[in-house]
């Protein structure tokens, strides 16, 4: 039996040896044995940077970016070092603000945000949710080299210091996520976002899984966070089993990329073949939603040799007890596919028009469906589902049998427990991608 994650919890399913290819997990690496006494090395001992408490000193206004509950990001373990050593410097608690990078996610909750940022550092320190559409908390600060207008909260503007925290892993536009993207996306205005999702973007050759080479998704987005003040990162890479295997921090740039070389070593998986029908297992916290759910499908689609051939069969089990999503972008989202004609017509319009900030998902996951049909399955959200272009099944079990029946009896299956964790390669082709 293979498991697969669901929510906080793992599925079986049985897959007959003669059409199971093979099981790409990311690179076995192990886990910090004590990552506290890791982080606290990297805060005092940084790239390229000086030790932050000597950093902060002389500054009086402390903001940190966080990621939202949609990244696994462990801030309940770095929020407390981080805190510290800004107390140590002088910093006073109440000029230290965290800022929470929601993009046009939802507000999380405070109970969410106990979970994730920790009870102590919760109650101490204030907490504040950004919101991409509230004008009054958005301050201008000019266009990018690329044209994209630079709307950033006010409290990033407005601090002397500012601090961003996130995980470093495969991401199917800007590259990797982490570093500057926390606060470029996280952290930025609605029209910013949108020039970052929009079409022009998203079809440029070099915005690929994996890729900074030539990736403008990349170059904007530490435009954008070099511009609105962004000093330093503290940045994690997570193993197979969600442990801390890598963490990083000082310069946004070069701790940046240090960190995107241990990400990249993991995450980057050779294949020699393609196969009919993939598996796909997206865990908690992305399986929250079919916004977020439903990455795992187009990281195989993006990858630069999708595991999956054209015309192939992605089948992902996603709770999704939110259905599309709550949040300003998530229903964008939603109403973008629910009320298309047909793919086509989606990617058509898209490309003519544009959309609001949020839709890029929409056209991101037509972009997916016309590389290979996705099931979804164990969902609460079936008729969501439905609603957009996919197809809707109760077990893996049932979507595999419709798999096997629409490629025949010796179809060639492949299970990606972490789909969204993993970018594939062709084997012969494998040329490791160093980037600027």
């Amino acid at each position: 039996m293979i498991k697969i994650p669901f929510d906080k919890q793992e599925i079986e399913i049985n897959i007959d040896q003669k059409n199971l290819i093979g099981i790409l997990e990311p690179k076995i690496k192990e886990a910090i044995p004590n990552p506290h006494d890791k982080i606290r090395q990297m805060l005092k001992h940084p790239i390229n940077r000086k030790p932050l408490s000597e950093d902060v000193r002389g500054k009086t206004k402390v903001c940190i970016v966080v990621t939202d509950i949609t990244r696994p990001c462990p801030d309940d373990m770095l929020l407390p070092l981080i805190v510290q050593e800004l107390e140590d410097s002088g910093i006073k608690k109440e000029n230290i603000i965290i800022l929470v990078g929601t993009g046009l996610h939802r507000p999380n909750t405070d109970e969410e945000l106990m979970t994730k940022l920790g009870k102590d550092i919760f109650s101490k320190i204030k907490v504040v949710n950004h919101t991409a559409s509230d004008m009054s908390n958005l301050l201008y600060l000019g266009n990018t080299s690329l044209g994209c207008p630079i709307w950033v909260n006010r409290l990033v503007v407005e601090a002397d210091f500012v601090i961003s925290t996130g995980i470093i892993e495969p991401h199917f536009f800007a590259g990797f996520s982490g570093g500057r993207k926390g606060l470029a996306i996280g952290a930025a205005g609605e029209e910013t976002i949108k020039f970052q999702h929009s079409p022009r973007v998203f079809d440029h050759p070099k915005t690929l899984i994996g890729n900074l080479e030539g990736n403008i998704f990349h170059q904007n987005a530490m435009e954008i966070a070099k511009t609105a003040g962004l000093d330093f990162i503290v940045n994690v890479v997570l193993n197979h089993n969600g442990e801390i295997c890598g963490v990083v921090a000082g310069d946004i740039v070069s701790a940046f990329l240090q960190g995107v070389e241990i990400a990249r070593e993991i995450y980057q998986v050779e294949i020699e073949e393609q196969a009919d029908i993939a598996i796909a297992g997206v865990g908690y916290p992305k399986s929250t939603n079919l916004y977020q759910g439903t990455r795992g499908a187009s990281c195989i689609a993006f990858s630069q040799y999708p595991v999956v051939k054209k015309g192939g069969i992605v089948i992902t089990p996603i709770p999704a007890e939110e259905g599309p999503g709550k949040g300003l972008g998530e229903q964008r989202f939603y109403e973008i596919m629910k009320k298309a004609e047909s793919l086509d017509s989606l990617i058509n319009n898209i490309r003519v028009e544009g959309y609001p900030a949020g839709g890029q998902r929409a056209y991101l996951l037509a972009l997916t469906l016309k590389h290979a049909e996705l099931v979804i399955t164990n969902t609460k959200a079936p008729d969501a589902v439905e609603n957009m272009f996919m197809k809707y099944m109760a077990s893996l079990e049932e979507a595999l049998k419709y798999g096997l029946e629409r490629f025949g009896n010796d179809a060639k299956v492949v299970v990606l427990p972490h789909s969204v964790q993993v970018m594939t390669v062709k084997s012969e082709d494998n040329q490791q991608n160093k980037t600027l």
